[in-house]
């Protein structure tokens, strides 16, 4: 069946938010040596200049670069922003709903990266899955504890070839 996608496990790695780890195991886990990464990043954003999307998506891929293999990257700090792939079709504050219970401000809870979908064997076809980022955002003060389910917003950054 097309539609299933294979099952995987969603292992929490630290060794990016950890100040405490070695630089040496931290570049152990990257794909870029760290030196190379600010080089080459100086070089990208000195031929990016003028191009806020070109910024954003090489912000993204030093980031990522940290931990390629991360699909998830969840937000236990309700300050926390996600980190955007391209400038565009990012949500205004006026965008986000308030909570549907207690009508207070909802903050980025966790982020889905585009990585998934190679994990998840999606084809580069013109009708197949596809996004830059997808966001889902939860209540700030994480109200109405009782229920089981909470109503979220999700939002869905796509990546448009015409921009």
């Amino acid at each position: 069946n097309k539609s299933t996608w294979p099952e995987f496990e969603i292992i929490e790695d630290q060794s990016e938010c950890n100040g405490d780890k070695s630089e040496d195991n931290t570049l152990a886990n990257s794909l870029i040596s760290r030196n190379r990464s600010d080089d080459t990043m100086n070089s990208l954003m000195d031929s990016f200049q003028g191009d806020d999307d070109k910024k954003s998506w090489a912000h993204f891929q030093e980031r990522i670069a940290k931990a390629p293999e991360q699909v998830l990257r969840y937000y236990r700090n309700s300050n926390s922003k996600p980190i955007w792939p391209i400038l565009s079709g990012r949500p205004s504050k006026d965008d986000i709903p308030k909570c549907i219970y207690c009508g207070g401000s909802m903050c980025c809870e966790f982020q889905i990266l585009p990585q998934l979908l190679y994990y998840f064997g999606v084809e580069n076809e013109v009708n197949s899955l596809d996004w830059a980022s997808i966001v889902v955002y939860a209540c700030e003060a994480s109200c109405e504890a009782s229920l089981p389910y909470k109503h979220e917003y999700a939002w869905v950054q796509l990546y448009s070839p015409s921009a």
